[in-house]
């Protein structure tokens, strides 16, 4: 049961009255109400009757929950990127469905396909649960009679045991959404910038150059800058750019926010220090949409076992969450490093497909640096134009071939998105 009442910063005196207040009319009875004067008085009552010290413990514990989730008193620097609550379920389902492509107004092929289906190109990608943490605190007799022989003393008791359990939850969580950045950097799912290492003045504001053309950049609709290569934009009220207390530090961040167009203070909010990128070694900084992160609590519960023969509570709070990242939003990484793409092969080479049928091409990309691994497809008619509106390839790699389809050749081409110039392709023979 939650205690109402009570906020972190209450004395003592009403912490032990809020608790007093929601608690049994038997503990009503034996307890006194609390006082500057007659904190100890109390803690005797309390501490001298088992079932009084059973319901005070329980009754605090539940304050400290209250304290963990709702007020967060040490701050996770992440912490604003979460997503929230996850209610129901553990998995969350992200949806992307791609542009709409034009198509050419023809009034004699509209009598024919009026009626034809045009399948949207949709991807899905899962983020799972992956964290189920635990934290553990005992709380002795011996501490809980302690307490009381001071004012501050229950102060100093929850202090410890915010301290234990928090910060170790807020600690990790931050380690693990950093990371989520080292990860998709590892992976090659950032778009990189190469720029100089920011050393002085002269380095620092042509970083600065850089950041703004990225930041007007990405405001405009591309599929070049998101790791699935999917078509979209991210506003400039939507920008979040990281970085290491070094990096800040050499920076104008003043001079910035003017080439932001946006007043100093609207513009700290877009920049977050990390003490560091992990083993991104040669990033001085990432750029993302606010979008990227996908981290979603899904369970926080304190239990507590009380473990008689030792005279002490152990208290557990447990917490799990989906912590991942989206590869559908904008991510760009600035780099010292020089990255290039150093082959595609798409899969299978050849194939053969029935008119109205569909098959799968995949394709393998070798990288360096922090070079995107994305790819675009295309297809083509190997002879004349492909004639049906219903032959089509999808962002992921499938290939549709419509039922009136006439061409009997088809060429499929895998296209870095990184450098247009790397492809592969693959041929497919049409039949009835």
């Amino acid at each position: 049961m939650a205690v109402k009442g009570m906020s972190k910063s209450a004395t003592p005196e009403a912490i032990l009255n809020t608790i007093r207040a929601n608690a049994s009319s038997d503990y009503q009875e034996r307890v006194p109400v609390a006082t500057q004067q007659n904190i100890a008085e109390v803690g005797n009552a309390i501490t001298n009757y088992e079932p009084t010290r059973n319901e005070f413990l329980n009754s605090l514990i539940n304050r400290i929950g209250m304290v963990i989730i709702q007020s967060r008193l040490y701050e996770n620097p992440l912490r604003e990127f979460k997503k929230g609550m996850l209610e129901f379920g553990k998995d969350i389902e992200e949806i992307f469905v791609e542009i709409a492509k034009a198509q050419s107004y023809d009034p004699e092929v509209a009598e024919k396909e009026v009626f034809k289906r045009v399948i949207p190109d949709v991807k899905t990608i899962f983020h799972r649960m992956n964290r189920q943490d635990f934290y553990k605190v005992t709380i002795s007799n011996d501490q809980l009679r302690t307490a009381f022989l001071s004012y501050r003393g229950i102060e100093d008791l929850i202090g410890r045991i915010v301290d234990s359990l928090y910060s170790g939850d807020n600690y990790d969580e931050f380690l693990l959404m950093k990371h989520l950045m080292v990860d998709y950097g590892d992976k090659g799912l950032f778009y990189p910038v190469t720029v100089t290492p920011i050393t002085d003045e002269a380095s620092a504001k042509a970083f600065t150059v850089k950041l703004r053309a990225m930041a007007k950049t990405i405001g405009f609709m591309s599929n070049k800058y998101n790791a699935q290569g999917v078509h979209t934009f991210t506003p400039m009220q939507d920008i979040i750019i990281f970085m290491t207390p070094e990096a800040e530090a050499l920076m104008d961040v003043e001079s910035l926010a003017r080439a932001f167009n946006l007043e100093y203070a609207d513009f700290l909010g877009r920049i977050v220090i990390v003490d560091d990128f992990g083993g991104l070694e040669n990033v001085q900084a990432l750029m993302v949409d606010r979008q990227w992160f996908m981290v979603y609590d899904t369970f926080f519960n304190f239990t507590e076992q009380y473990n008689a023969q030792g005279l002490y509570w152990n208290y557990f709070f447990h917490h799990w969450q989906v912590l991942s990242t989206s590869q559908f939003a904008n991510a760009i990484a600035f780099t010292t490093e020089t990255p290039s793409i150093e082959s595609i092969t798409i899969s299978p080479k050849t194939a053969t497909v029935s008119k109205g049928q569909s098959v799968q091409f995949t394709t393998q990309v070798v990288s360096n640096g922090m070079a995107s691994e994305a790819i675009s497809y295309n297809v083509v008619a190997t002879s004349g134009d492909i004639t049906s509106a219903n032959t089509s390839i999808s962002s992921n790699g499938l290939l549709t071939v419509g039922e009136d389809e006439e061409a009997t050749g088809l060429q499929v081409t895998a296209i870095s998105i990184f450098n247009s110039s790397k492809n592969d392709s693959a041929t497919i023979a049409v039949t009835a």
